[in-house]
């Protein structure tokens, strides 16, 4: 009995030392805290972009436009210096960097570098195309040619007013050595050229139906004995007069839908 008793004792005292050992005899096993997932970041509303700041550039030189000029047509053109004036500024298509249109002639000689196949600009007869679509005289009028792989279908004459616009890069604008982005046409140098700010032009023709889509500042002037603007048209430049414009065909939007 004693003997009994003596290994009944042994094993309890086997059994907590081995629960004191091990620590799982002493108490209940506690549950494990899980961490607390990590604060969740909220996300703020979103709202409309900033209107960014268009760069304070200083007034151009007569001396930059013209190197700015023969960066993209070398010495296929000149700057056409009777009119006033002969060359304007303003952010044309939008992009918050200031771009450069010019009023230029083709050089004695040159017509072959301006009638090139596949030139470094997009050439375009903005007018022409306004009053072709409106006649209904040629149907493929506001489909040509959009596509540069199709190479230049306007052909220049030697004694063409064409208008240059040299789309800027970045904060320097046109100034940049990298600013080459270049429109050239044909029948859109009229009376009384003058920059249109974006906000003026907001302001001014707000409201009006029907009117295209703008997305820059304009260039008022006076054409074919009617007021009226160039602005950029999301891919080229088209010409704007409430007489003979007629809206593109598709769901009707907003005439400032696309100002920033």
């Amino acid at each position: 009995m004693f003997a009994r008793r003596l290994l009944v004792n042994s094993s309890l005292c086997v059994a907590v030392l081995g629960c004191v050992l091990f620590s799982g005899c002493a108490s209940p096993p506690q549950p494990v805290a899980e961490e607390p997932p990590p604060p969740q970041k909220s996300e703020a509303p979103t709202s409309a972009p900033q209107t960014e700041v268009l760069a304070d550039l200083p007034a151009p030189k007569p001396q930059e436009v013209q190197q700015a000029v023969a960066r993209i047509f070398k010495d296929a053109v000149v700057i056409d210096e009777t009119r006033n004036p002969s060359f304007l500024v303003g952010d044309l298509n939008g992009d918050q960097s200031q771009d450069l249109a010019v009023v230029l002639r083709p050089a004695e000689g040159k017509l072959p570098e301006l009638n090139q196949e596949f030139p470094v600009w997009i050439a375009r007869e903005p007018l022409q195309e306004v009053l072709l679509r409106k006649s209904k005289l040629v149907a493929r009028a506001s489909k040509s040619p959009d596509n540069a792989a199709a190479g230049q279908t306007v052909r220049f004459a030697r004694n063409d007013v064409l208008l240059a616009i040299i789309h800027g890069n970045g904060p320097k604008g046109w100034r940049d050595p990298e600013a080459t982005q270049t429109h050239l046409m044909r029948g859109v140098v009229g009376a009384n050229m003058r920059i249109m700010p974006y906000k003026e032009a907001a302001k001014v023709y707000g409201g009006r139906r029907p009117f295209p889509t703008i997305y820059g500042d304009l260039i008022q002037q006076t054409l074919i004995g009617q007021s009226g603007f160039l602005h950029f048209a999301g891919s080229v430049y088209a010409w704007y007069d409430p007489k003979n414009f007629e809206p593109e065909t598709g769901p009707p939007h907003s005439a400032m839908s696309k100002m920033r």
